[in-house]
């Protein structure tokens, strides 16, 4: 702020009314410090200035219609999201990673000056999976212990033997998004040392020279310098995991039904394709049907295995040469 008015004094000539200083009282501040406190502020760290409509969208449906939610933009990429219940502001808080268009929304409690401050707004969290582990070393005390080098670990997650992903642990962890990602890490094991790479889940934007969240590598004012030997880019796309769009479930044998995608169905103690049994809804036998394709079927296989004469037809139907013979 102060840095502002002083820009403001340096370029502008001010009148007297223009230079005079209007005196708050605290009590002055009492209504609005009451609202504020009801309320979260949202910081969208990168490059794209995100669309307010966007982001009122997003703030009601990822948290599930918060009961009086209302949003204001502060500034570009900036907005506060008042929500006077504390549990679900709380929840909301706890919740995340909150990725809207590839960029990480990095939430706080409202406190004076906060929206302008800039560190406040430097740890978020995000999943981590950790690979090459042992998989006599997939536990939750050794996940914890590993996520010491992150700023904070605020869960261990062991996926379930048998998955199709592969033998990983997940964390869920608090990064300093100023810091480049974390390629992974080493670790000592009966005096040997066993490399451990991290690959981010839901991963927001950042850039592949430097490894930081926020900016692209176009815009990088500060790229790793590459020695000799060394990969051209230190940092890129193998460090994210593709395919999946949530946090990973807590319960993994948990599955969404997709009636459209459903082929079979039982219908009287046999199974039946439910395309054939739409037609079978619909007025058309499927047992006529099943008769008919049958008897095309028998009927080509009599005109294959019929020799065929002078003329190219098979002699039951030389008679029918200068007609149509339907199929």
């Amino acid at each position: 702020m102060e840095e502002e008015l002083v820009e403001v004094l340096q370029k502008f000539a001010l009148s007297e009314k223009e230079v005079g200083s209007t005196l708050l009282d605290l009590g002055d501040l009492d209504e609005g410090i009451i609202e504020c406190q009801g309320s979260i502020i949202g910081k969208i760290r990168g490059e794209k200035i995100a669309n307010f409509t966007g982001v009122k969208n997003f703030a009601t449906l990822a948290w599930s219609y918060p009961k009086g939610l209302r949003v204001a933009e502060l500034g570009p990429n900036v907005f506060q999201f008042t929500i006077p219940d504390a549990k679900e502001r709380e929840r909301i808080l706890e919740g995340g990673p909150w990725i809207i268009d590839n960029q990480i929304l990095v939430l706080r409690n409202w406190e004076v000056g906060i929206e302008e401050d800039e560190d406040a707004f430097s740890v978020a969290p995000i999943w981590v999976q950790v690979w090459n582990l042992p998989i006599h070393c997939l536990s939750k005390a050794i996940g914890k212990k590993v996520g010491t080098i992150f700023h904070e670990v605020k869960e261990v997650l062991i996926p379930q033997s048998g998955g199709k992903e592969g033998k990983h642990m997940k964390l869920l962890v608090l990064i300093d998004i100023k810091q480049p990602l974390l390629r992974g890490t080493t670790i000592q094991m009966n005096g040997v040392n066993k490399w451990l790479s991290f690959k981010y889940e839901r991963c927001p934007d950042f850039c592949y020279s430097c490894g930081v969240i926020g900016h692209s590598e176009k815009n990088c004012k500060f790229p790793v310098v590459v020695k000799k030997g060394q990969y051209q880019n230190q940092y890129g796309p193998w460090m994210r995991v593709f395919g999946g769009r949530g946090s990973p479930q807590k319960d993994s044998s948990q599955k969404i039904w997709m009636p459209h995608k459903q082929v079979w169905k039982v219908r009287n103690g046999k199974m039946i394709r439910l395309e054939d049994l739409e037609k079978q809804e619909k007025g058309v036998g499927l047992n006529e049907n099943m008769d008919l394709s049958r008897t095309k079927e028998v009927r080509g296989r009599e005109i294959q295995n019929h020799e065929v004469e002078k003329g190219g037809l098979p002699p039951a139907d030389r008679e029918k040469v200068g007609r149509i013979i339907p199929n």
